[in-house]
């Protein structure tokens, strides 16, 4: 009986042995274990080489309106028009894109004066101007085109501009965005002869710009409760100042 005995302690002892060396130490050890609490499974500190950056892709279009439109453009070359066609502007690289019978032709935006398409729904039109036909403050020459938001002796202009947005995501710490954002920022002038203002966001700023009749435009603002940094309101004050210069 004592050398059975001693035979299953020996057996024990030896299963022990084997149960323990199943598992590494390293994946016994509390902090692997913690990990399994982690939510996305992994450490911030922690970086998985050879797993493939997720693929991104870019967000936006360079067009100042996708849409297809009714449009007359105004050639720079003997005042030449060109009249039923569908065009769209690409911001961009300042290309006016035409609908053809025999497919989308390209007209340089340097080529183009002037051109003006209409809203398919609201069939409002919308003017506008080539940018190179004016200059700024400092004597810069200017490229692509003006919207003409209202006419007049005072013109308030509109400026859309591409700002590209690169993709700033961090693999080590799964934060930021894998794709490339296309942004379409505004800005807004006045035409004073064949000089662009821009116009300050402020109204203290704006209101020196109407000269003699700054005053009245400050309380036109302030009894219709006009801000000067939305298109809408800009485009109110300005159709009223130049409603009151035409008269």
């Amino acid at each position: 009986m004592k050398k059975f005995a001693r035979y299953f302690v020996l057996l024990g002892l030896v299963s022990t042995c084997y149960a323990q060396a199943v598992v590494p130490n390293n994946i016994r050890a509390m902090s692997t274990l913690e990990r399994l609490h982690d939510s996305d499974r992994l450490w911030n500190t922690d970086i998985l080489y050879g797993i493939p950056l997720p693929e991104g892709k870019v967000i936006g279009d360079t067009y100042y309106d996708t849409n297809w439109r009714n449009c007359t453009i105004l050639l720079y070359e003997n005042g030449k028009l060109i009249e039923g066609y569908q065009a769209r502007y690409d911001i961009q690289s300042d290309e006016l894109e035409v609908k053809a019978k025999n497919g989308i032709k390209v007209l340089k935006g340097n080529k183009v004066k002037s051109f003006v398409w209409a809203d398919s729904i609201t069939r409002v039109p919308a003017y506008f101007v080539n940018a190179k036909d004016f200059k700024t403050e400092d004597n810069v020459a200017l490229t692509g085109f003006f919207q003409v938001l209202t006419d007049g002796s005072f013109p308030l202009l509109k400026k859309t501009a591409i700002d590209i947005k690169k993709a700033n995501y961090n693999i080590q710490f799964n934060v930021g965005s894998t794709d490339d954002k296309i942004l379409k920022k505004n800005k807004f002038y006045a035409i004073n002869k064949t000089q662009v203002i821009e116009l300050p966001s402020s109204k203290k700023k704006l209101l020196p710009l109407f000269a003699g009749d700054a005053e009245t435009m400050e309380k036109f603002i302030k009894q219709n409760d006009l801000t000067t940094n939305k298109e809408e309101d800009l485009k109110v004050i300005f159709d009223h100042y130049n409603s009151l210069t035409n008269n």
